[in-house]
């Protein structure tokens, strides 16, 4: 498996530019809360940096290439998808740095400590992601991303190519918490609701 490349993603951009339309004609919110506070462990990473946003707590109107919030959220799903699928053995040295460029706090230890059972059960990530994220929140220190995400991944053993969970074909509605560290945005938790979303 070339471990150098990341998954295809696929932004929908119909679905943002309604979904912004919407968000400013409906007013914009500061809430920082998680949907349905239920947490999840998902197959999930990605890498790149960014500059820190400047704006405050509105919807943002800028394109997703733009954003530099948005940019750090979806290099923070690619890296997931390229650590979880590098074949064993954990290599901790090389995983670590790659953590501390796009994640902090929970989601950095959580991360960390999904990838490293995976390698050691002989467990990898298959797949690719689809997403329709919009940025919820913004106060320049914290900033919440919403994606109703299409989750094409799933985790296979190495040893004979065999499936090991269930696949789930359902858009599920991700929020994630990105803080501003350093100089970057890093993302910080990341929950997901139990009901089917739709874009």
């Amino acid at each position: 498996m070339d471990t150098g490349r990341t998954a295809a993603r696929r932004v929908s951009w119909s679905a943002l530019t309604i979904a912004l339309l919407a968000a400013l004609l409906a007013g914009c919110s500061d809430e920082r809360s998680d949907a349905d506070g239920s947490t999840t462990t998902v197959k999930r990473t990605s890498t790149s940096t960014t500059e820190a946003s400047t704006s405050t707590t509105e919807v943002s109107t800028t394109t997703v290439a733009d954003d530099p919030v948005i940019a750090a959220y979806l290099a923070f799903w690619d890296m997931y998808v390229e650590l979880g699928g590098t074949p064993p053995p954990f290599n901790a040295g090389a995983v670590t740095p790659r953590l501390e460029e796009l994640t902090t706090g929970a989601e950095k230890a959580q991360l960390f400590d999904f990838l490293q059972k995976n390698a050691a059960t002989g467990l990898v990530l298959r797949g690719d992601i689809e997403h329709s994220p919009t940025v919820a929140s913004n106060d320049g220190s914290v900033a919440v991303v919403r994606d109703c995400m299409d989750d094409r991944t799933g985790v296979y053993r190495v040893a004979d190519n065999s499936r090991v969970d269930t696949d789930d074909p359902a858009r599920r509605l991700y929020t994630v918490s990105l803080r501003q560290d350093g100089g970057q945005w890093r993302v910080e938790t990341v929950t997901t609701g139990p009901e089917p979303c739709t874009v």
